[in-house]
């Protein structure tokens, strides 16, 4: 005897798999472009959060667009 769906922890994954829906994801415009970035503790890595916020802010924030 098979248990339900809502026994079986692995039925959401085969329902997905039996009717799978392709979902565009937004885009999100306006996000300042930055590059791999190696900091040698957390002092560094906030500051360098704080100041790529503050340039967000500084250009009016950012839009998704879908």
């Amino acid at each position: 005897m098979r248990s339900k769906f809502t026994d079986d922890y692995s039925a959401k994954f085969r329902l997905f798999a039996r009717s799978p829906k392709i979902v565009s994801m937004p885009v999100l415009e306006g996000l300042p472009k930055f590059a791999s970035k190696k900091f040698s503790n957390y002092d560094e890595l906030n500051a360098w959060k704080r100041q790529y916020l503050m340039e967000i802010a500084s250009r009016g924030g950012c839009r998704w667009r879908s």
